[in-house]
């Protein structure tokens, strides 16, 4: 316990942007912003924060002397799983990380790997699948068994859930239906380097299912194609609506086509629409393997998959850091202090609403405005 001397906050500091900078020091920079005070509060320890790095000498640039390659988009790829760890890179990774508590946002599996040999303790924090509750949710877990045990304490039962998606769904009944023909299948898009579509060394598209796409054209009468909104490259899915007689390309929001009842499944490469989908009515299925798993109970066969346990803002609380802490560091008293519920603050600190803005915010925009 006495080993333990700080808190370092940190990422994919190995994800590039397309013009090979920084992609993840956003999403690092905001974590360590919310979780500085709560575990200021409820610890003595220092905290701070390990970002993407091009110096000759930092831990960037090691996991890329691993690959011999250049910091690429298409080399972060190769990276992300990769299993060969180097002695140079295991000592970078120690010198860094050595002594802390790593409090991580979407952490790389080629980081995990290394905290795992290397004994340092993580807690790995995800955006949940799941975005249509009043505020978007988290995916959590940690490679310690106390800590990963702890955090069952907080989890989200699947029935807030169910009760939520009633009310996206009832929201949508508002409106008109949308002249959609026959029995229809949804396909959703996503970015072109989302980390979910990593498979080996490159990343799926559209283009490596055109099978599937067939089986589905034979199946419906209408299959639907929703490119990502975000998505640079959204012409390979598009180019297989010229393909097939049946596809058509929609813009349409993702809640507003799930109150469809022609609207039957949703299909994606890896995308959370296919998990949201299921329980907003509708039969969800992934091409590929989707590669998180969530568990609403301790099980030791849980912890050593690695799943993720859903918990809500509670993580912005001292209260949380100062319980899930307490089996590896002293803590401090516990106060009872919680944030006030507010429905969106968390989507807006983001500044993402993941296509629920559609159900909630714009609604009342557009009452405004009449």
């Amino acid at each position: 316990m006495s080993a333990i001397n700080r808190f370092v906050v940190t990422g994919d500091v190995f994800r590039p942007n397309q013009q090979g900078n920084a992609g993840q020091d956003i999403n690092i920079n905001w974590l360590y912003a919310a979780v500085q005070q709560p575990l200021r509060l409820a610890t003595t320890h220092p905290v701070e924060k390990a970002l993407f790095s091009k110096q000759p000498t930092s831990l960037t640039r090691s996991a890329y002397s691993m690959l011999e390659e250049p910091i690429s988009t298409q080399a972060w790829a190769k990276l992300f799983h990769w299993k060969q760890l180097t002695q140079e890179f295991l000592q970078y990774v120690w010198l860094v990380f050595r002594k802390t508590i790593v409090i991580a946002f979407e952490l790389p599996e080629v980081l995990r790997s290394a905290f795992e040999k290397l004994g340092i303790i993580y807690v790995d924090i995800i955006v949940h699948p799941v975005r249509f509750l009043d505020d978007v949710i988290f995916g959590i877990r940690s490679n310690h068994p106390e800590i990963a045990q702890a955090l069952y304490h907080y989890v989200i039962p699947e029935e807030s859930i169910l009760l939520s998606s009633g009310m996206v769904l009832a929201a949508m009944a508002r409106l008109k239906p949308l002249p959609i023909r026959g029995k229809a299948v949804l396909f959703a898009g996503q970015t072109t380097d989302d980390k979910v579509l990593i498979h080996g060394d490159r990343f799926f598209k559209p283009s490596d299912f055109v099978d599937r796409f067939v089986e589905l054209a034979a199946q419906y009468d209408t299959v639907l194609i929703k490119p990502h909104p975000y998505s640079r490259e959204p012409f390979d899915a598009i180019s297989i609506s010229r393909l097939i007689d049946n596809c058509v390309v929609v813009k349409d929001n993702f809640y507003y086509l799930m109150a469809q009842d022609n609207v039957k499944a949703v299909y994606s490469i890896s995308s959370s629409t296919s998990i949201e989908a299921q329980y907003l009515g509708k039969a969800g299925h992934h091409f590929a393997e989707y590669p998180f798993a969530f568990s609403d109970r301790w099980s030791q066969e849980d912890f050593k998959a690695g799943a993720f346990t859903a918990v809500d803002d509670v993580i912005f609380s001292a209260d949380f850091w100062r319980h899930i802490l307490s089996p590896v560091m002293s803590t401090t008293q516990a106060s009872g202090i919680r944030l006030p519920k507010k429905p969106n603050r968390i989507r807006s600190s983001l500044r993402n609403f993941w296509g629920f803005n559609f159900v909630d915010t714009d609604i009342i925009c557009d009452l405004y405005k009449k």
